[in-house]
């Protein structure tokens, strides 16, 4: 393969790998009316996936070179969050809370970045959720840690999506020291 014929391929370089760090990618919660944003002290594990159904179309013999056709069905779309548990943690009580209620969070997930006093957190994914679980291991020799589970109500916000200026409202800037 030339050079010529892999740019009607993938393309990776450089420019196209700029890599997150995982430890700056926080999930943050408020309550269903985004009165209290609250980062979740001791995150060490962070997950989001988004899912779709399909359904496949039956085509006659030959057709598609025997290949397959489907059409899309319906999305969904969860997260979950682990690491080192903090009992008087507000944004973990949040969550016990809400589970033990049935009542709606909105979780944020954006990236972190800090730059002076100031922290700066960008918006990758925002929606309403359902905690599906909750889970606090206490192993007599090791840390007590946890581990939560959402399930995604309707459409996440997506910042690939996002209309112009939508990043910029919803994010969020913190100055140390309140200046």
């Amino acid at each position: 393969m030339t050079a010529e014929d892999n740019k009607l391929h993938c393309r990776f370089d450089a420019m196209t790998a700029k890599a997150v760090r995982g430890k700056n990618v926080v999930a943050m919660i408020t309550d269903k009316m985004g009165e209290k944003l609250l980062c979740m002290s001791g995150q060490q594990g962070l997950t989001f996936t988004m899912e779709m159904d399909t359904t496949e179309i039956s085509t006659k013999d030959g057709e598609n070179d025997g290949w397959k056709s489907e059409t899309p069905g319906v999305k969904s779309w969860s997260a979950s969050a682990d690491g080192l548990s903090c009992f008087d943690d507000e944004g973990q009580q949040m969550v016990a809370k809400a589970l033990a209620s049935d009542e709606y969070l909105c979780l944020r997930i954006c990236e972190r970045s800090k730059e002076g006093k100031t922290t700066t957190y960008k918006p990758i994914r925002i929606g309403l959720v359902l905690v599906t679980s909750y889970e606090i291991d206490a192993p007599n020799d090791d840390n007590v840690t946890y581990a939560m589970d959402f399930n995604g109500v309707g459409k996440p916000w997506l910042v690939e999506t996002a209309e112009p200026g939508e990043v910029e409202a919803a994010t969020y800037k913190v100055t140390e020291g309140g200046e």
